[in-house]
């Protein structure tokens, strides 16, 4: 079992341009430490064009962050 707990959470805000556009976020929170750091993981930029910020993740957040992404959007 990870000492990390991984929550992803999906955001709709308006872009400059009107067009409403999404943000996908990653609560990483250490539960010994109870530490929680928020990254954005996906976005959509105002052209609607997708970028991808899980490169940008720590490595050993990185396969587990997909996984929960993955998980949680199934269900939306």
């Amino acid at each position: 079992m990870s000492e990390y707990d991984i929550n992803i959470k999906r955001l709709l805000k308006e872009s400059e341009k009107g067009n409403i556009k999404t943000e996908i976020w990653a609560e990483i929170t250490n539960r010994n430490t109870c530490v929680t750091m928020n990254r954005r993981i996906w976005w959509e930029d105002g052209d609607g064009v997708f970028h991808d910020g899980t490169s940008e993740l720590p490595v050993e957040f990185r396969d587990a962050v997909d996984n929960a992404w993955i998980e949680k959007s199934r269900k939306w």
